[in-house]
């Protein structure tokens, strides 16, 4: 039986809040053993607010995910999502910022219309992150 637990393709924290995209499972419409699209949740947890999105994600979302990954290694900003189709974040770990931080910003673009920006004071490890992705492309083949 395959493995359905939730898997993490980000997750970025500190000790006391965090911003995670969690695979959910596939969804497949062609009847084939690829997956058409992947039911995901974004988690937002800090002492002041918290809360959740529902997404999809295509093979188009991981791909450009890894683009971002490059981006953001290099010290570059980077906004993931830009389609309209679902919620869109935002991370900018160059802490030249308000708060001097890795800043993750969620916006609920096709629901809530809620804009929230967790500041993080740990510096991410963008090589774990092109693991989890690497994870997650390995047990959920997208059809392309």
């Amino acid at each position: 039986m395959p493995d359905s637990s939730p898997l993490e393709l980000m997750c970025l924290s500190d000790e006391e809040q965090s911003v995670s995209l969690r695979v959910i499972g596939g969804v497949s419409f062609s009847g084939t053993d690829q997956y058409d699209a992947l039911q995901a949740e974004i988690v937002v947890s800090t002492g002041f607010v918290s809360g959740r999105v529902e997404l999809y994600l295509n093979a188009y979302d991981l791909d450009s995910w890894a683009g971002v990954l490059e981006t953001l290694t290099a010290g570059g900003k980077a906004t993931w999502l830009e389609s309209g189709r679902s919620p869109r974040i935002m991370i900018d770990p160059t802490g030249e910022n308000e708060s001097g931080c890795t800043e993750v910003s969620v916006c609920d673009v096709t629901g809530s219309q809620v804009f929230v920006t967790v500041p993080l004071v740990n510096n991410p490890d963008w090589g774990a992150h092109r693991r989890l992705l690497a994870a997650v492309r390995s047990r959920f083949r997208l059809e392309r």
